[in-house]
């Protein structure tokens, strides 16, 4: 990540946002003012990690992104240096996780989108469990997330951030059981952010 580059987008990029998609935010302060800690998002818009960040701004995060997105070269040093990491979706993408728990270790945000895919209309698509283990495997903090999307311009957009889930009575044994029941946890935590504005 080159934190100069990721704070004149945000800047750039806010300056645009507040205009075409402006946004309600509430629960910023449930994000830790340091440490390591796991951004869970509903995801309706290639726009949602540029989104996210603009919105949580009192701390930086890398995030997931899918590997199409680092085989154009330019496109993927403008990725990387936002803190973005490929992973390869639809498969079990050890090395992804791999630099996921680094990245925790280190005491680094990590923005993840556990539908695993858009959602263009924003229905609540069940989320897949490779949150959860990288979550209950680190032992650090998930922060539910809710954008309330899809964005239309000049319209505001709902963003919530949430305290963090619960992972209590599941220990950290990462079998197939936990995983569900931690990934259970996680989804309604995102859905209940869900507001009418």
């Amino acid at each position: 990540m080159k934190k100069g580059f990721y704070r004149f987008l945000c800047a750039f990029m806010g300056a645009i946002y507040a205009v075409l998609y402006p946004a309600r935010v509430d629960g910023v302060e449930n994000i830790p003012e340091e440490g390591a800690f796991i951004l869970c998002s509903n995801h309706c818009s290639n726009r949602d990690p540029f989104y996210l960040a603009i919105r949580a701004k009192k701390r930086y995060f890398h995030f997931m992104a899918k590997v199409q997105l680092f085989r154009f070269k330019p496109l993927a040093a403008i990725v990387t240096a936002l803190g973005g990491f490929p992973v390869d979706r639809g498969h079990s993408d050890l090395s992804a996780i791999r630099t996921a728990l680094g990245l925790l270790r280190e005491g680094h945000g990590l923005a993840v989108f556990p539908q695993g895919t858009r959602i263009k209309d924003n229905s609540p698509a069940p989320m897949l469990d490779g949150v959860s283990m990288i979550a209950l495997r680190s032992g650090a903090p998930v922060i539910p997330a809710y954008i309330g999307g899809p964005y239309r311009l000049f319209r505001k957009t709902q963003v919530s951030f949430g305290p963090p889930v619960s992972f209590e009575g599941l220990g950290r044994r990462v079998d197939s059981d936990t995983l569900d029941k931690a990934t259970r946890r996680i989804e309604a935590a995102v859905w209940g952010l869900k507001r009418e504005i």
